[in-house]
C-alpha cells in the first residue's frame, strides 16, 4: 500500500515539456533566417524556447502552443538596419505588420501575423537590442476534437495583464463552454453565469475578455508574498549587477530568471545608456504569473 506522507515528502514530478512540433521549428528557423539577413555582423541567439499549456476544466493539458525568443544586436546600434529594416523583412516574407505605440521614448514594437502565427518585434531604448518573441497557433493532443483558439496563453497576454485562472485565457465560462446552459451536452439547466454582468456563456471573472488587469491581481502577489506593484521611480532604482560583457548576454540572463512566484514568463522591455565609464543596462517587465513588476539593471563596459 502506498504510503501517503511519503507521497507528500516526495511529490511526483511535474509532466515534461512537449517536444517541439514542427511547427515550432519552422518558426525557429524563419525567425532566425530573417535576423541572420538583418545583421549579417552579428549572429542571432536563440534566448529560450517554451511551450504554454493550455487547458479546459482539467489539470491536464489538451494541447500547447510553443514559443521562441530571438535577439540580435550589441551594445552599439548601428544607424541600418534596424526596427523598420525588420519589419521591411517581415512583410517581404509575407506577414502583416501592425505598430504599436511604444509607450516609452526610444522604444519600438510591432506585431506581424502570418497564418496563425504571431511575432512580436521590440526595439529598446538607447542602443538597444532588437527582438522577435514567435509564437505558433495552439496545437492540441486529441485530433477528433479541435477546439477554437483561445483568447491567450500564459505568454501572449497584453503588457500589464495576466491570464484569468478561471478561465485560462478562453473568456467563456468553463460550467457551460459558453452556451450558457449547464450540465455539458445533456444539461437544460441556465448556467449561473447568464445573471451575472459577464453576460450569458462569458466567464465571471474576467466578463469574457481572457485576461485581468494588474490591479486585479493584487491578491495573488499577497499569496505569495510579494509587494504590491512598484512605481516606475522604484524599479528604476533597482541596484546594477556586474559580471556581463554585453546588452545581449545580459538580456539571455535576464530572460532565465524567474519571480518569485516561480513564473518566468515575461513582458520585458530594456534600454541603454552611458553611465559615466560604463553602460548601463536595465530591463524592466510584468510577471505573467502574478502581475509583479520586476527589474534588473546591470553594467556594461563601453566597448
Amino acid at each position: 500500500m502506498t504510503d501517503p506522507a511519503a507521497e507528500q515528502e516526495h511529490p511526483s514530478p511535474p509532466p515534461a515539456a512537449p517536444e517541439a512540433a514542427e511547427s515550432a521549428v519552422w518558426l525557429r528557423g524563419h525567425l532566425l533566417e530573417i535576423a541572420s539577413a538583418l545583421r549579417p555582423d552579428h549572429r542571432p541567439v536563440v534566448v529560450r524556447e517554451w511551450s504554454d499549456p493550455v487547458r479546459l476544466r482539467d489539470p491536464a493539458p489538451i494541447g500547447h502552443r510553443f514559443l521562441c525568443l530571438v535577439c540580435v544586436g550589441g551594445n552599439a546600434r548601428p544607424s541600418s538596419p534596424g526596427f523598420d529594416d525588420a519589419l521591411n523583412a517581415f512583410t517581404a516574407a509575407g506577414w502583416r505588420a501592425d505598430v504599436h505605440d511604444g509607450g516609452h521614448p526610444g522604444e519600438s514594437w510591432a506585431t506581424a501575423r502570418r497564418d496563425g502565427y504571431r511575432v512580436k518585434v521590440y526595439e529598446g531604448g538607447g542602443p538597444g537590442i532588437l527582438t522577435f518573441t514567435g509564437w505558433t497557433p495552439v496545437l492540441y493532443t486529441d485530433t477528433e476534437r479541435q477546439p477554437v483558439q483561445p483568447h491567450f496563453t500564459l505568454s501572449t497576454v497584453p503588457a500589464d495583464e495576466v491570464l484569468c485562472d478561471d478561465c485560462h485565457g478562453w473568456g467563456v465560462c468553463l460550467d457551460c463552454e459558453g452556451r450558457a446552459y449547464s450540465g455539458g451536452s445533456g444539461g437544460y439547466g441556465r448556467c449561473w453565469c447568464v445573471g451575472n454582468n459577464a453576460g450569458p456563456g462569458k466567464c465571471v471573472e474576467c466578463a469574457g475578455r481572457g485576461v485581468l488587469s494588474s490591479a486585479a491581481m493584487s491578491w495573488k502577489r499577497k499569496q505569495y508574498g510579494l509587494p504590491e506593484a512598484d512605481s516606475d521611480e522604484a524599479v528604476r532604482q533597482s541596484p546594477a549587477e556586474d559580471g556581463h560583457d554585453s546588452h545581449l548576454n545580459a538580456f539571455t540572463e535576464v530572460s532565465q530568471r524567474t519571480c518569485a512566484c516561480g513564473e518566468f514568463r515575461c513582458f520585458w522591455r530594456n534600454i541603454l545608456t552611458q553611465a559615466g565609464d560604463h553602460l548601463l543596462a536595465r530591463f524592466v517587465g510584468t510577471c505573467q504569473g502574478c502581475a509583479a513588476r520586476r527589474a534588473y539593471a546591470f553594467r556594461l563596459p563601453l566597448s
